[in-house]
């Protein structure tokens, strides 16, 4: 079974041990139940945040930049010469300065409205809340789950967050079409003390 089997209709398993894609074994039970909830959820990852953490989120660009493909994306509908937003942005409490997440992205322009690829395009709202605000029917499909223990030093996004991850990888399909790959990354020191 896949991570993406395990979480389509349900937040529960009765076995608690998944195997990630990387061939670790996570046991779900011994992650922190709010974490463990946002591994899972098909909603807004920032409202959650703000409702457990009760404060305001925002989102902080690390990076954001239309690319045009040199090559296909595995799991998008696009292809080489299509433009592309890859973006990398900060999900961070707006009293604690607490990093709640990281997350990493690549939105295909050609399946959204304009005026959503040209909000993206200012990295300034978050792509849940952009799409939830513009009324975009969506739907979620979690692929991969996995657990990063020892941080890659070359990944200065992942780096950020100076504790062990757990990450999240998902696609959503706007109109029926995968349009956007995200990544989500969790410190889990923050989560264990939640």
């Amino acid at each position: 079974m896949t991570p993406q089997s395990y979480f389509r209709s349900s937040g529960f398993l009765q076995e608690s041990v998944i195997k990630t894609d990387s061939g670790l074994t996570l046991d779900f039970k011994s992650i922190p139940a709010f974490l463990r909830t946002l591994l899972v959820t098909d909603g807004t990852v920032t409202k959650s945040l703000e409702a457990w953490f009760w404060e305001s989120v925002k989102i902080h660009a690390v990076s954001n930049n239309l690319e045009i493909l040199q090559a296909p994306v595995s799991g998008l509908e696009v292809a080489t010469g299509d433009k592309v937003l890859e973006r990398e942005v900060m999900l961070k409490g707006a009293e604690s300065n607490d990093i709640f997440a990281c997350a990493r992205s690549t939105v295909s322009l050609n399946h959204l409205p304009s005026e959503i690829g040209i909000a993206l395009e200012k990295g300034e709202i978050g792509i849940g809340e952009l799409l939830r605000e513009k009324g975009v029917e969506t739907y979620r499909d979690i692929f991969n789950i996995d657990y990063i223990k020892n941080l890659p030093k070359n990944d200065e996004l992942v780096s950020i967050l100076a504790s062990d991850v757990l990450s999240r990888s998902y696609r959503i399909r706007v109109n029926g079409h995968p349009a956007i790959i995200v990544t989500e990354f969790f410190p889990i020191n923050l989560y264990n003390r939640a």
